[in-house]
């Protein structure tokens, strides 16, 4: 654990853009860190306690889980079961650069981070957009998960890091965690950042995952170089963020973990002209200016409607993965992994396309703006 103990504002700086329209006037760069494309893999092992809350669509689920099992032998685990985000990679980092463009008229840099995958970097490498080789490491730990972001790999070492880190996500061990962890640690021009640290996504309980946390950090903190304010987050956990950040010396980071449609709800904000040069600061001067936009300050439940919506919508546009229903998979128990369109090719239960239908209601313009208003804001910092 850092020893070193450094106010607040000498670690971060937070700005909302509600609040100070002309908190990028002095910056020629904005970054963004932490977004998602086709190539994350999202498990869906969350959907058995969303499900107990919404009773029928749960006891509709219920009744196919058993026709399942009395036709095959075999019921449904959530654990085996994923889906993708709808944009490429080309998409995502086109979205992200438009907003840092039009809303602020800065440069972009763009660093992607699938979970545990570095194909859309290659991707856009491969368009010939020099992408950083980023990605978001899923790492067990104790009782809980832990999602650090891992940005600007050596090109020629990247692959090889990420395998490692793979081994480490599917057979945990301590001691490889630290010897990973210096060794990222020891690439100058890389950032390992604790993404969302209080968030548990619900596989323990908020107390256990904050032991887990001060442990983590306890053991592992002299190599993480950044804790990430996180755009798709509750305030409350964003302002515990920047409490933490603040009494253990570490610069807090915007991280805006877009999956899909929306772009990025927080950007760094900086007069660097390269990544490298911004990682710099981040590391050996210890500066971080975050910015959180508009979108932000929105109803978090109003958000993660629009955010299902967008995950659950047509796309046309996407040969192969037009239907939620082609971007849902399970890792069958024979045959492998297969999509929903072709499991169900009915398009699933009755209950279940009639709460997708009610969820793209719920999205529409005029019915979020009365979410809006009924729900309130969310600022976070407190101010």
């Amino acid at each position: 654990m850092r020893t070193i103990r450094r106010s607040l504002e000498a670690s971060h700086r937070v700005d909302c853009l509600w609040r100070t329209p002309a908190a990028a006037r002095n910056y020629r760069t904005a970054v963004s860190l932490h977004s998602h494309t086709v190539h994350s893999r999202e498990s869906l092992d969350f959907l058995p306690r969303v499900l107990r809350k919404v009773p029928p669509l749960h006891a509709s689920v219920a009744r196919a889980i058993e026709r399942r099992r009395m036709q095959s032998g075999h019921t449904v685990d959530f654990e085996r079961a994923f889906w993708r985000p709808p944009l490429n990679a080309l998409a995502a980092h086109t979205l992200e650069s438009t907003q840092i463009g039009d809303s602020l008229g800065l440069r972009p840099l763009v660093s992607i981070t699938d979970h545990d995958d570095l194909e859309a970097c290659a991707d856009l490498r491969t368009l010939g957009i020099p992408a950083p080789f980023s990605l978001e490491w899923t790492v067990p730990y104790g009782a809980t998960i832990f999602h650090l972001g891992v940005h600007n790999l050596p090109p020629d070492r990247a692959r090889a890091l990420a395998a490692e880190m793979a081994r480490y996500t599917a057979a945990p061990a301590p001691g490889l965690l630290a010897d990973l962890l210096a060794e990222l640690d020891a690439i100058a021009n890389a950032l390992v950042v604790l993404n969302h640290p209080f968030c548990s996504e619900l596989r323990t309980t908020r107390a256990i995952h904050t032991v887990e946390l001060h442990r983590f950090l306890a053991a592992h903190g002299g190599r993480i170089h950044a804790l990430e304010l996180n755009g798709l987050q509750p305030a409350s956990d964003n302002r515990a963020t920047i409490r933490l950040a603040g009494e253990l010396g570490f610069p807090a980071i915007s991280g805006g973990d877009r999956h899909c449609l929306e772009p990025n709800a927080n950007l760094n904000l900086t007069n660097a002209e390269s990544l490298d040069e911004f990682i710099d600061e981040v590391r050996r001067d210890r500066l971080s200016r975050v910015l959180f936009l508009p979108q932000y300050q929105e109803p978090l439940a109003a958000r993660y409607l629009e955010f299902l919506w967008h995950a659950l919508k047509p796309y046309p546009q996407a040969p192969g993965r037009e239907r939620w229903l082609d971007r849902v998979f399970y890792d069958c128990e024979t045959g492998g992994v297969q999509t929903l369109a072709t499991l169900w090719p009915n398009g699933g239960p009755w209950a279940l396309r009639q709460f997708i239908g009610a969820v793209g209601w719920l999205a529409m313009p005029h019915v979020r703006a009365t979410l809006r208003l009924a729900l309130g804001a969310q600022e976070p910092t407190g101010a």
